[in-house]
């Protein structure tokens, strides 16, 4: 029987009962029934907490030594990865930081190597890795002396501090770690390491509550928690345990899964963002639910099992499924429209899917179709910069249940579709389902081939494809295979395609340099893909009193609709969108619906009302990927501002009153605030008139 959930751990008296008067007796025997009943599988130590207990317990690593000696799969091909690993080597050398915060991103490089050093050790009974990560270990007790400062910490920082906490938790058990440095090195984790986890969470650098993303807060968590593991210290522990269950910011489970769908698919608070660091929430997330686990304290099946609702949200877009989407902002206008395409599919980096799939449906029975089937593609997992890897090694509970190869060869993709640019050819195609790890695109110059592998995704489940590799005017055929690590399935249907070359714009369009530029810009055209529009520029910029930019146009008159695709863009980029202007002075009233800014993904609609008035802005989605798809709506002097993930439907951006002449111009604007140009490409080009409401 496991304890599922308890509010702290406190330490139980051992002492003995003595004869008492039989109603006082009774009485003591009933309170210790029910203390060992509430307790009755953690295996306490005299502080109150199981050592080792961090990631691993003893019967954890006792279970990867014999199946490795077994040479059992699929643990041996996990631990096969393993070995080869260069920061699970015993030469490695640490770079210890006074200040840790110089760059977390060494210091975690260095607990990982300490991490699958003392793994290595203790699988092997090589005592040279278990010398190397308590060399790791000991140089950096040695030589912090100061909280730790730098970019984004505190905040980021936790992600190191809660490795190395797991990592000394891990090490204790080797009697090679002298007693006097294992000391140290938790009184640099409670002296210097703690207080600037305990601080970001108390208040966040000073900003608003939901300034942060989920992974910053999770990774101080997961710090507290294992701090307090390693040290003892049940203050410490419960704190973490605390703001999981009931925290402000955006990391506590209640946050961090933002909405439930079902009972069973709960949207992940950064899943607009971009999916790498959806994904990274999530195995920071499980982590620290594993070490509170393996204290008996069961986070895992908080809140009806939350963080896998959260987890299969996370899973499912990745495996190239839909997903419903709630909108989402927070205090400094983060707006979230759509779930981010940005990382969509990718499985060579995130190895976090083995921990979560076996606690749930191979420990819980419960079903998780789509854990499942990631850690099915992502088997043997391999490890990476932000996560310690290796699952399939050190999380496998049994190989029947974890068979390896985990699929039969996937179906064949179907609905191929290609469609002509320029200078490139847009492949699309539906999923072969769950068991697809990858894409094969094959191209020919004659009909049924033969076809040479253009393209080879082994880890990547995105069902498209855009080939940049060939001649304008020519014929192209084009099919898909599926595979994994079972084998390859057979052709999709084939497709033909013949990209055009690009020339003169189309009668009416004129394409025009306005206001303060470095470089001359130009535009050519090619009748494809719904029309499409390659346009260079430079330009101060599309704000304030008066602009600097490229303007491809076409004169209007009246109430009209233009919509348009940034398919891709090349050179710094500023603002480059759709526009509609009065004149075509510097300073003429103006609206535009850009993409650009911060990261180059920020969407958003522009207004100047007045000429020679300053520009006002108004967010549009923050994490605009390519393609982005903007429309401009005008009825009347009412101009209102779209966007869209897929063309199809369409979210208000903004709208706004402007006195504008009813004879103007419309068209594609780009500008670089940079001496070097930026070519833009849009595509999927529509003008029409408008009427109320039209989207």
């Amino acid at each position: 029987m496991r304890v599922y959930s308890f509010p702290i751990i406190r330490k139980i008296s051992s002492k003995r009962i003595m004869i008492q008067p039989l109603k006082k007796t009774i009485k003591i025997l009933f309170i210790t029934f029910s203390l060992l009943i509430w307790g009755s599988c953690i295996k306490m130590t005299a502080t109150g907490f199981i050592h080792p207990g961090g990631l691993h317990t003893m019967t954890d690593l006792d279970r990867m030594k014999t199946k490795v000696a077994e040479g059992a799969h699929p643990l041996i091909d996990s631990w096969n990865k393993l070995i080869v690993d260069p920061q699970a080597q015993n030469t490695y050398k640490a770079t210890p930081q006074a200040n840790m915060g110089v760059s977390r991103q060494r210091a975690s490089a260095d607990a990982h190597a300490a991490y699958l050093n003392a793994i290595r050790w203790y699988i092997s009974g090589d005592i040279s890795y278990a010398d190397c990560a308590i060399r790791i270990c000991n140089a950096w007790s040695s030589t912090v002396n100061q909280k730790p400062t730098g970019t984004d910490i505190p905040g980021l920082s936790g992600i190191p501090i809660s490795e190395f906490a797991m990592v000394g938790e891990l090490l204790r058990i080797s009697d090679r770690w002298a007693p006097d440095d294992f000391a140290r090195f938790k009184s640099m984790m409670l002296k210097y390491w703690y207080p600037v986890c305990h601080g970001f969470l108390e208040n966040h650098n000073g900003t608003c509550i939901s300034n942060y993303w989920s992974n910053w807060d999770i990774c101080n968590m997961s710090a507290l928690i294992s701090i307090g593991v390693l040290c003892d210290d049940t203050t410490i522990y419960n704190e973490g345990v605390e703001y999981f269950k009931n925290g402000a910011g955006m990391g506590s489970i209640m946050n961090a899964v933002c909405h439930m769908h079902s009972p069973t698919l709960g949207q992940w608070q950064e899943s607009n963002r971009d999916q790498e660091h959806a994904q990274l929430a999530v195995g920071m997330m499980a982590a620290l639910c594993q070490v509170a686990w393996n204290q008996g304290m069961d986070l895992y099946g908080y809140s009806n099992n939350r963080l896998l609702a959260g987890a299969e949200y996370v899973a499912k877009y990745n495996l190239w499924q839909p997903v419903p989407f709630v909108a989402y902002n927070n205090c400094q206008a983060a707006n979230q429209s759509w779930p981010s395409i940005n990382g969509r599919g990718r499985l060579d980096d995130r190895p976090l899917w083995e921990m979560i799939y076996n606690h749930y449906v191979v420990k819980k029975h419960l079903d998780a179709p789509y854990v499942t089937a990631m850690a099915q593609l992502v088997r043997p997992e391999h490890g990476s910069s932000d996560h310690f890897g290796y699952g399939t090694l050190t999380f496998t509970l049994n190989a029947a249940s974890s068979p390896y190869p985990p699929s039969p060869i996937p179906p064949i993709p179907t609905n191929l579709i290609a469609t002509p640019g320029v200078g490139k050819v847009f492949l699309k195609w539906t999923t072969s389902g769950l068991a697809a790890q990858g894409y094969n695109v094959l191209r020919a110059t004659t009909s049924e081939g033969p076809y040479a592998t253009i393209y080879s995704g082994i880890e990547s489940t995105a069902c498209e494809y855009t080939d940049a590799t060939i001649s304008n005017g020519a014929t192209y055929f084009y099919v898909v295979s599926a595979n994994n690590q079972s084998g390859t399935s057979g052709n999709s249907n084939q497709v033909r395609v013949v990209p055009q070359n690009a020339g003169l714009l189309p009668a009416g369009w004129e394409c025009q340099d306005i206001g303060d530029i470095s470089a001359k810009g130009g535009a050519i055209y090619a009748n494809v893909n719904g029309g499409t529009f390659i346009v260079s520029g430079s330009g101060v910029g599309i704000s304030g009193r008066n602009d600097g930019f490229n303007y491809t146009y076409k004169k209007v008159v009246g109430d009209v609709t233009i919509s348009a695709r940034i398919s891709d863009y090349s050179g710094p980029l500023s603002k480059t969108g759709i526009m509609m202007r009065e004149s075509l002075a510097p300073d003429s009233k103006t609206v535009v619906m850009k993409l650009g800014d911060i990261g180059r993904r920020q969407a958003g609609f522009g207004t100047r009302s007045t000429s020679g008035g300053s520009m006002s802005w108004v967010g549009g989605n923050d994490y605009t990927w390519l393609p982005a798809w903007f429309r401009l709506q005008r009825v009347g002097n009412l101009f209102t501002a779209y966007e869209s993930s897929d063309g199809i439907t369409w979210i208000q951006v903004g709208s706004i009153t402007v006195n504008m002449g009813n004879s103007y111009y419309l068209g594609l604007s780009v500008c670089s605030s940079k001496t070097e140009l930026n070519t833009t490409t849009f595509d999927n080009i529509t003008i029409s008139a408008s009427s109320k409401g039209k989207r």
